[in-house]
């Protein structure tokens, strides 16, 4: 296993808690406010993952993607290039 696999792991076991739904039941194509996530938990994600990954992401993420799938693309992107 590699450290993009834990590290996506642990962020949707974090949103599966905020959440409160079964890590099964988060789409990671729909758009983060019809996933269930206010701009506040999304803030609170982007840092979640900068401390899982101890990487950076773009300040302006959550205006960049339209999705829970692109931030986990970003998020691999990152990781491969460290």
């Amino acid at each position: 296993m590699d450290r993009y696999y834990f590290a996506r792991q642990e962020i949707l076991q974090w949103l599966s808690d905020t959440l409160r739904v079964p890590v099964e039941q988060i789409d990671l194509t729909k758009p983060l406010p019809e996933v269930g996530l206010d701009s506040l938990d999304a803030v609170h994600m982007v840092a979640t993952i900068e401390s899982i990954i101890r990487q950076e992401l773009p300040e302006d993420i959550i205006r960049r993607v339209s999705c829970l799938g692109d931030i986990f693309e970003m998020m691999r992107e990152k990781i491969a290039a460290a």
